[in-house]
């Protein structure tokens, strides 16, 4: 069997810049309730994966350079994840990646805010950074600027630890970049807030055009399915490239050096 040093030179020469492993069975896993074990029956390592992100694009203003740039990282994302467990079904391991991105579940309780597992629990718990004022994982090399994937397997891996203190240093940076004022002093997210605002061309976006579509005459329906906003849904749906913020990623210094 693949030994983890192995594995993970062979992710990293797949183009990741970052890849870690943790303990399916790590109490710090279940502190935040996640059950591998549901997922893939013998879990017994969680490979943690990141790509980096674009600074210059993000960094840009331009929301259409930052979204391609998302776009071509969850692309190689996927690509390194369904390689990865095709080396690990090679090596006669059962492996299951986990979607970095769509689909989620979208039913009542998680509402399409939460998938199967939470990459970011993980990849703090496999030592690739830790969690943020701002909710996303903060790695030493790229702060926020990474997009995350998680590979179940019942591959048994020497694990790394996490990060001995998170290399967020509490600037208040992301909070005070924030246009919906998502971020609370208190430390927590409002996490309604900002869906609504990073996913405005999405389904919160879908959801209030239909509303305003719901008994209108013949030119209100004009004015709204020939609004720019409406063209940018149909852009964001069609592209699969629907985050219309990301001020958060984009104030931190952490990983600007």
């Amino acid at each position: 069997m693949i030994s983890g040093i192995e594995l993970k030179e062979k992710v990293k020469a797949m183009g990741a810049d970052l890849v870690g492993v943790a303990d399916a069975q790590s109490p710090l896993l279940y502190e935040h309730d996640e059950k591998p074990e549901k997922l893939l029956q013998g879990a017994r390592s969680l490979i943690s994966i990141a790509v980096a992100l674009n600074r210059s694009a993000v960094c840009s203003g331009n929301l259409r350079l930052n979204r391609y740039d998302t776009m071509c990282v969850y692309e190689r994302l996927n690509h390194i994840c369904m390689e990865t467990v095709r080396t690990l079904a090679g090596e006669g391991a059962k492996a299951v990646s986990i979607s970095p991105y769509f689909p989620v579940d979208m039913g009542p309780e998680s509402k399409g805010l939460q998938g199967d597992i939470n990459h970011k629990t993980v990849a703090a718990v496999a030592g690739l950074g830790g969690i943020g004022l701002s909710k996303l994982l903060v790695t030493p090399e790229f702060g926020p600027l990474v997009r995350l994937g998680t590979i179940i397997t019942d591959a048994s891996l020497s694990v790394d630890q996490p990060l001995d203190e998170t290399p967020c240093k509490r600037c208040e940076s992301c909070r005070n970049a924030c246009p919906a004022e998502a971020i609370q002093e208190d430390g927590t997210l409002d996490y309604r807030a900002c869906s609504s605002y990073t996913l405005s061309n999405a389904l919160p976006g879908i959801i209030g055009v239909t509303r305003n579509l719901i008994g209108a005459d013949e030119k209100a329906v004009k004015d709204v399915i020939y609004s720019p906003h409406f063209w940018e849904i149909w852009q964001a749906t069609t592209s699969g490239s629907i985050y219309s913020c990301s001020e958060c990623m984009a104030s931190c210094p952490v990983g600007s050096g």
